[in-house]
């Protein structure tokens, strides 16, 4: 046997350099999985924010422009069932309408506040079975139309 044909156990064979093993890739493909699955699980948790954002500035408007309160906490839950947010949420989501007394001390001219609180599962965040419950709670307050009567 030459010497250029044996190989030397310390020493690193020439016919391997800059090959990369199926091992090294599988390692790599994991952490991308890792990474897309947690892109996508941050991408829902936006979008379920943004809805229930939505459904309470939504709900606070239509609060608003109601003539008086017990009108506007209707027009309130009325608007957030005409949402997407009951898809979205485990449960029902649940409201809370406030509103403060304008200048002269009527409705009109005052602001009314609604915080919507809704619980999304980690499994419809995720798109796979995964444990637990996310509590979103967002709220929105608009200034009641004044010269609405």
């Amino acid at each position: 046997m030459t010497e250029a044909m044996r190989v030397k156990p310390d020493s690193t064979n020439r016919l391997d350099r800059g090959v990369v093993t199926p091992i090294e890739l599988m390692y790599v493909m994991i952490f991308a999985l890792i990474v897309v699955a947690f892109l996508g699980y941050v991408g829902r948790t936006i979008a379920a924010g943004v809805q229930t954002t939505n459904a309470a500035q939504d709900a606070a408007r239509a609060a608003s422009i109601a003539l008086d309160p017990g009108a506007g906490e209707a027009a309130a839950r009325a608007a957030i069932g005409r949402s997407d947010l009951p898809a979205t949420c485990a449960g029902p989501a649940t409201a809370a309408v406030s509103w403060v007394a304008g200048p002269e001390g009527a409705w009109q001219g005052g602001t009314v506040t609604v915080r919507i609180t809704c619980q999304v599962t980690n499994a419809s965040l995720t798109g796979v079975w995964t444990p637990g419950v996310r509590t979103l709670s967002v709220s929105d307050t608009q200034v009641v139309d004044r010269f609405r009567r």
